[in-house]
């Protein structure tokens, strides 16, 4: 009699799949051995024993019967929960989320770009003062819009008539709040102020119920990524734009986060010239990276962008003593200064950054995707 090996492949089979059920449902039935009734869980315990010994003997004629007899046993055995499909999506949806914490709180976090600071190089919340809207300024072209350029068209009214008694900043970044009447709170994008300033000072902050105070469209900052693990195998270095933490540096809005270019390490000299556009560090002129040397010879960063104007000594600020110039720094100690020299809150004014501030080099512009400065930051 000859082989028949089409025989010896059913049986294979066979025996491959009701090794994996038994396998399934051992799992399944170690996880509720606990909550089922002594008999019913010994029962279980006899019949998935007699799986095991079909298989070892390879007993293929009634094993298909005999798998699907345990699983039906086993799934009569088993409590019902009512919401078990909610349950999974439960697990799924926490499971997700805490993949997602653990990826910004150790690879990469987002960051929203609140000012000017670094300007042109990147953008914070910026605006255009603009009487009416145009057509893809309504729903739903409105969503569009906003969702591929990051553009939206805004009208400030007053919802109440009386007199602006404060400016304060919003919890939102890029915004300022007002208060009508000392008690009525109204959203105004920051850059927007300089032209509501000059609207309402002649009429002495006087305001009417409905006056539209300023309207335009209102540009989303820069949205990027911050690098939160390369500095754990190098040191940060001259040039890279830098994410850092406020949390105790004097003269700061405390547990905010800011980004500026890092422009001092541990053990340079800085120095900053009156008749010289350059950065100095350890008495030459800083030329690399590249990004510097475009700054100090006032080069566009992008086609259509305005210059850069040079690094500058800064002028006195009220709330701050006299500025920096000149940084001779300690270990631990970083210089970070704006791109936008002439509009920028750095460490000209209030000093150094400490190492352990660091949060991480900004990597990518990942959102509006229209942006001329999407993509890999220099």
């Amino acid at each position: 009699m000859g082989f028949d090996i089409r025989f010896w492949r059913r049986e294979f089979w066979v025996l491959r799949k009701a090794r994996k059920a038994l396998k399934t449902m051992r799992n399944d039935f170690r996880l509720v051995e606990d909550i089922l009734p002594e008999g019913e869980r010994a029962a279980l315990e006899e019949r998935l024993k007699d799986l095991k010994q079909a298989i070892r003997c390879g007993e293929t004629e009634d094993l298909p019967a005999l798998v699907a007899s345990v699983q039906q046993d086993l799934t009569e055995a088993t409590p019902k929960s009512r919401w078990g499909v909610a349950a999974e999506w439960f697990d799924i949806l926490v499971s997700s989320l805490a993949v997602a914490f653990c990826f910004r709180a150790y690879y990469y976090e987002p960051f929203q770009i609140p000012t000017g600071s670094m300007q042109p190089t990147l953008y914070g919340i910026h605006v255009e003062e603009a009487a009416a809207p145009n057509g893809w300024d309504r729903q739903p072209g409105r969503f569009f819009k906003w969702l591929v350029t990051g553009e939206r068209y805004v009208e400030v009214k007053a919802p109440v008539g009386g007199v602006i008694a404060a400016v304060r900043p919003s919890a939102t970044p890029g915004w300022n709040t007002i208060l009508l009447n000392g008690n009525t709170p109204l959203e105004v994008p920051e850059a927007a102020m300089e032209a509501l300033r000059r609207k309402l000072e002649p009429q002495r902050w006087q305001v009417r119920l409905g006056q539209k105070l300023w309207s335009g469209y209102v540009r989303s900052g820069d949205f990027l990524f911050v690098n939160r693990w390369l500095w754990n195998f190098r040191h940060p270095r001259l040039g890279e734009t830098i994410v850092f933490s406020t949390q105790g540096i004097p003269g700061l809005p405390q547990n905010q986060h800011y980004i500026k270019r890092l422009c001092g390490r541990p053990g340079d000299e800085v120095e900053l010239r009156a008749e010289d556009s350059h950065l100095w560090v350890n008495g030459q002129a800083a030329h690399k990276p590249l990004r510097l040397q475009e700054i100090a010879e006032r080069c566009q960063p992008w086609p259509g962008a305005p210059r850069y104007l040079g690094y500058q000594p800064a002028l006195p600020a009220p709330g701050f003593p006299e500025p920096f110039a000149r940084f001779s720094l300690k270990p631990g100690e970083y210089v970070a200064l704006g791109d936008n020299s002439g509009n920028s809150l750095d460490s000209r004014y209030w000093g150094t950054v400490p190492a352990k501030n660091l949060l991480g080099p900004a990597s990518f512009v990942h959102w509006p995707f229209t942006s001329p400065r999407w993509g890999k930051i220099r």
